[in-house]
């Protein structure tokens, strides 16, 4: 991006250094200008391209995460596993006690279970 020199201070320099001396300075300011706007510029996206690094995620981070997700996902199989084994053998308890109250508190399935077991005929 090339900077040029307003007319109107060429115009001051040109009255107070003459025609010559003017373009000289004018030409060695706008080439200081220029490479302090170049390196500015450098330095932006240097600054840019740095923060994005410390922002963006790299292959690295992600295959960490994936790592991370398998692990967790097995660790949740098995936690669902070993929660689903103890329903399992707490609905057998429950079902037990169930039908255990039931044969106690109705009289008629009493009779029913000792026919079964072939107790009365």
């Amino acid at each position: 991006m090339a900077y040029g020199i307003p007319l109107e201070i060429y115009q001051m320099l040109e009255k107070v250094l003459g025609k010559e001396d003017a373009q000289k300075a004018v030409e060695i300011l706008q080439k200081s200008i220029n490479e302090s706007l170049e390196s500015s510029e450098e330095k932006l996206k240097i600054s840019i391209s740095e923060d994005l690094k410390k922002e963006l995620a790299s292959k690295y981070d992600i295959e960490l995460l994936r790592q991370e997700m398998k692990t967790l996902e097995v660790e949740l199989k098995k936690e669902i596993e070993i929660t689903r084994l103890e329903f399992k053998k707490d609905l057998r308890i429950a079902v037990i006690i169930l039908i255990a109250i039931i044969v106690i508190l109705n009289q008629n399935s009493l009779e029913l279970l000792a026919k079964l077991i072939g107790i009365i005929k």
